[in-house]
């Protein structure tokens, strides 16, 4: 997934979370105006997000109706594996090509599967269970897939011409 701009309350692109620049040696964010946000300290000795402030400078900042509409000032949110996902959105960014052929092949039938078929959810519970019911939706999946493609009728033709080649050799197939 490409990452998701980050928005801020009043709106103003120039001043998404985006917008902030992080700088990695000093662990702190430069705001659009300049000024550094540092990082709070948290209740939490390992927090899931770390949070970066600096009230004092919001206080008598000139962009500040553009940047927040909190009354003590802006903070920005860094997830503690942020590293790693700026690694995996530059990836993205360089193979966008790859990654708009993924959305086009891949992301279809799963879409499709969710909410054509309406199998959103598992029914069954145990992975024997839910793989036999992964394996029937994918079935019939394909098998409308395929009558998309090639039709009923052609389907039903090609069976019968491969009957020969299986062990199944008394249905009756009707056309």
């Amino acid at each position: 997934m490409t990452k998701q701009a980050q928005s801020n309350a009043t709106g103003d692109r120039e001043f998404y979370g985006d917008k902030f620049k992080y700088d990695k040696e000093k662990d702190i964010y430069i705001c659009p105006e300049g000024q550094e946000l540092h990082r709070a300290k948290h209740r939490k000795e390992n927090p899931k997000r770390i949070r970066y402030k600096n009230y004092k400078a919001c206080q008598n900042c000139k962009s500040r109706e553009r940047c927040t509409t909190s009354k003590k000032g802006r903070e920005i949110n860094r997830s503690k594996h942020q590293d790693f996902l700026d690694i995996v959105d530059a990836r993205t960014k360089e193979n966008m090509d790859k990654y708009l052929q993924r959305q086009m092949i891949v992301e279809h039938p799963f879409g499709t599967i969710k909410r054509s078929m309406n199998a959103g959810y598992f029914l069954t519970r145990g992975l024997s269970s839910v793989r036999a019911e992964t394996a029937l939706v994918l079935l019939a999946y394909n098998l409308k897939r395929v009558i998309n493609i090639v039709s009923v009728k052609k389907l039903i033709q090609e069976i019968a011409r491969l009957r020969g080649s299986y062990l199944v050799k008394d249905v009756a197939l009707v056309a």
